[in-house]
């Protein structure tokens, strides 16, 4: 198959977790014989070249230089605050997709992928957009309005947009079974001519059967320092056990407001809660292998990479019972689920795994194998090349 992805943040460029799993997917269809190209429009200067091939991936990065420049850059953004910025972002849609056109054609594409995520969604009035000539799926992850929807912002360009975006689709996959409810409940989903669930997957370099850390006293957290994220209710949980179990650590890893944080925890507890700041790949590794369990709280998960990654480490989790939390942990199994509102009910969970390790290094156990098993990256491409194959024009089949 010649398979093309859109991704607008495609390694080595600043990326977030649909750039890395991109890049995954990618990597591991070009080890199973396909052609794979990937192609995003990459508004501002990268520095990077137009086009490169990575491990095999035929990667273009598209720039038409219309925000290049600190002038250029201010007035689009003084054009964007009063809803004028439609006749750059239109510019660059009707270039990215000609070009997308074009490639479909020069390089006899069976299959392309569109996100849900499409950076032109910020326009704050209506947009044009492509019907491709070529079985098109819409991969979400988590949409523009999606995101809106979550912090209560209401952007009626951004929600039109992704609806418009949507539709010129012909098929649907998402992360988790709480993506597809989300895009049932609130688009037009009767014209997709296939909906599957097909979660993301863990790197196989990721995977590391950990021995129990015998004298770890370490709790981990990681994601960003907001609400959402479950931080806030993690560290209030643990200023309540603080002081019955001194020995105990609990380790912040991510970005955010370090101060606003720990203003939390009380002043006589602060000794006990350490910040790392944003942790890269491998620092990510290294702290969750030197922590007894992790703790992830949150508020809403559309698919969470980081606590698949725990697991794959073989430590245990307790992670949020909301959106996908029923998806990635079976409770009291291979992990346990919690009310990122109830911080009594999260005292007890962290005290439960605090005092009885047999319980924790059973479900450890249970959660590597579980992700071994079902969210490896071979386990995941198994099931996204038979869908790919599926859908492809009956001559190519």
């Amino acid at each position: 198959m010649n398979i093309l992805y859109y991704c607008d943040e495609y390694p080595p460029a600043k990326t977030g977790g649909i750039g890395s799993v991109t890049r995954i997917v990618a990597e591991e269809m070009v080890r199973r014989g396909h052609k794979v190209y990937v192609v995003g429009y990459y508004p501002y200067n990268y520095e990077l070249p137009q086009y490169s091939e990575i491990n095999g991936v035929g990667v273009y990065r598209l720039n038409m230089g219309l925000r290049k420049g600190l002038i250029r850059n201010k007035i689009y953004r003084n054009l964007h605050k009063v809803g004028l910025s439609n006749c750059f972002i239109q510019r660059e849609l009707d270039y990215t997709e000609d070009f997308i056109r074009r490639l479909v054609a020069d390089r006899d594409i069976d299959v392309l992928e569109l996100t849900d995520y499409y950076a032109f969604d910020v326009a704050r009035k209506k947009l044009r957009f492509r019907k491709f000539d070529v079985p098109t799926v819409l991969r979400v992850h988590g949409s523009l309005s999606f995101l809106n929807s979550l912090s209560g912002s209401e952007q009626r360009g951004c929600d039109v947009n992704d609806a418009l975006h949507f539709m010129r689709c012909d098929y649907l996959s998402v992360v988790s079974r709480y993506s597809l409810q989300y895009i049932e409940s609130n688009f037009d989903t009767e014209h997709f001519k296939g909906k599957n669930v097909i979660y993301n997957p863990v790197e196989e370099d990721f995977f590391h059967r950990c021995p129990p850390a015998t004298d770890s006293r370490t709790i981990l957290f990681v994601g960003r320092l907001i609400e959402t994220k479950g931080c806030y209710s993690l560290l209030k949980a643990f200023d309540r056990i603080a002081p019955e179990y001194r020995d105990w650590k609990l380790v912040m890893a991510g970005s955010g407001n370090q101060k606003l944080a720990a203003s939390f925890v009380s002043p006589e507890n602060r000794a006990q809660v350490s910040f790392t700041g944003f942790c890269d790949r491998e620092e990510l590794k290294r702290q969750i292998d030197n922590c007894s369990f992790a703790c992830f709280p949150s508020y809403f998960e559309n698919f969470s990479m980081a606590a698949l990654e725990v697991m794959a480490r073989q430590k245990a989790l307790i992670f949020t019972e909301r959106t996908s939390g029923r998806e990635v942990i079976d409770d009291g199994v291979d992990g346990l689920l919690v009310n990122p509102e109830d911080i009594g009910q999260i005292v007890g969970k962290l005290t439960l795994l605090i005092e009885n390790r047999a319980l924790r290094d059973r479900m450890a156990d249970n959660a590597y194998f579980k992700v071994k098993n079902n969210f490896s990256t071979p386990a995941i491409c198994d099931r996204m090349e038979e869908f790919y194959r599926s859908i492809l024009a009956p001559k190519n089949r």
